[in-house]
């Protein structure tokens, strides 16, 4: 199965509007202009279930919100030799779907081809990280109860119909990736929209939400967008400044100073390193380093 390359202008349409109008004020919905039907089908994700290939942490099962013991929803391989565990257990998968519980695969970015070209794609419009997880709920089901994630999220619906309780926010919302607390978002304060095939709903960082399928087996991907944090941003100057000579020069003889000319020095080196500091390489580091791929 191929797929043309998807954009996020595909996905809501005037990205200058999108930008300026909602990213991380409001959540909205928007019609695809593209086919997002090729990225991935239910029948993709059970042949990958079938193989038997699928590790720990890249699948998950849970039913409202409960997930599925590791020891029952995995197995053990025996790999040149090895006794090798985390692998899925197609049995104890299908038994918990069949019985309403919602089947997930975590970051199939990473070795899904249709799902890696997505976020590829994706990932030059924002300076984060961004990851995918694929959901496939039976019907009459809310997988999760009201929730917050730590980061944006961007729903694609791809078969099925699922509703969706989205608060909007205001002076009381978090950034926290929890539990809403409450459990139920207030009818003032609260959006509900119904997603079919083609449709994508954007939420900003820390919405509440919920989702019921409701009309066949409902598929949807969810691709999340991580933006570095402060401390993500204090820690790429923190490793600028101690690799600095100037700063190993002031380590090596700090005993030679009184506690007062230490700070003072140590101040007029971190006021110069972060007056000196290029933003656009600053968080392009930070990236990196939210994603993992330094050390």
């Amino acid at each position: 199965m191929t797929t043309t390359r998807i954009t996020l202008k595909d996905l809501v349409g005037d990205t200058d509007a999108f930008f300026r109008d909602h990213w991380a004020t409001q959540p909205a919905v928007f019609r695809a202009s593209a086919d997002l039907t090729g990225l991935i089908t239910e029948q993709e994700m059970w042949e990958e279930v079938d193989c038997g290939l699928l590790i720990r942490p890249y699948f998950t099962a849970f039913d409202e919100g409960v997930r599925t013991a590791v020891s029952e929803m995995t197995r053990s391989r025996t790999i040149v030799g090895h006794h090798v565990p985390g692998y899925i257990n197609p049995g104890q998968i299908k038994a918990d779907f069949a019985a309403g519980g919602t089947f997930k695969f975590s970051q199939p970015e990473h070795w899904h081809p249709r799902l890696r070209a997505l976020v590829q794609a994706l990932a030059p419009e924002f300076r984060a990280e961004l990851e995918s997880f694929v959901f496939l709920s039976p019907p009459g089901k809310t997988a999760i109860a009201a929730h917050m994630d730590g980061s944006h999220v961007l729903v694609l619906q791809i078969a099925g119909v699922k509703d969706w309780v989205v608060g909007r926010l205001d002076e009381t919302s978090t950034s926290d990736s929890d539990r809403y607390t409450g459990g139920v978002i207030p009818y003032d304060r609260r959006m509900e929209v119904t997603l079919r095939p083609g449709d994508v709903l954007y939420m900003p960082h820390g919405t509440p939400h919920s989702a019921t399928a409701r009309i066949g087996t409902s598929l949807h991907i969810a691709v999340t967008i991580e933006e570095p944090t402060p401390q993500d941003l204090a820690n790429v100057f923190l490793a600028e400044l101690l690799g600095l000579p100037e700063f190993e020069a002031l380590t090596r003889h700090h005993h030679e100073l009184s506690p007062a000319e230490r700070l003072t020095r140590l101040r007029a080196l971190l006021t110069r390193t972060l007056g000196a500091a290029d933003g656009t390489q600053v968080l392009k580091q930070a990236v990196r380093l939210k994603a993992g791929h330094l050390g």
